[in-house]
């Protein structure tokens, strides 16, 4: 499977999710549900950072201080961030070579370990991290009888 089609899935989904948050009442949106980062925009800014931080490392930056959550105020800062953090991946992938997703990527995690990873392996967890929030999402709008949106793979190659 390649790499940047899974790419392209989750910015797929994460779009029609991103659409369907905007329709929510904002309160809604940011109402504490006791879920892994407390509330809807909370768990859905913080797979954009994570998406962030891990390929401005992979781009050889620093990744910066996370933005608090409470920061993101509004939709229209929930879009530019998703817009901004797009907008680099897909940079990275397009300049991305095959023969690179084998090499190995060497970092100090917080607790001053190094550790090393292939660059594949490091797309896939951001790939994975993206799905995981995605069901997080799903059972927080279950719980709160809101409509998620249908965000199949198959929907996704069909349109691509």
């Amino acid at each position: 499977m390649d790499i940047r089609d899974l790419f392209g899935y989750n910015w797929y989904s994460r779009r029609k999710f991103l659409e369907s948050i905007t329709e929510l009442p904002w309160e809604k949106v940011t109402e504490s549900c006791g879920a892994s980062f407390d509330c809807i925009r909370n768990i859905f800014v913080h797979s954009l950072q994570a998406e962030h931080s891990w390929v401005s490392r992979l781009r050889g930056k620093i990744p910066e201080a996370r933005t608090p959550f409470t920061k993101f105020v509004d939709f229209k800062a929930l879009n530019e961030y998703a817009d901004q953090v797009e907008a680099q991946t897909n940079e990275y992938l397009k300049n991305l070579k095959e023969e690179t997703l084998d090499n190995v990527f060497e970092f100090k995690r917080r607790d001053g370990k190094t550790v090393r990873f292939r660059i594949e392996d490091i797309l896939m967890h951001v790939v994975e991290e993206g799905i995981h929030h995605r069901g997080e999402l799903l059972c927080i709008y279950w719980q709160h009888g809101i409509q998620p949106p249908y965000t199949s793979y198959m929907d996704y190659k069909g349109q691509v």
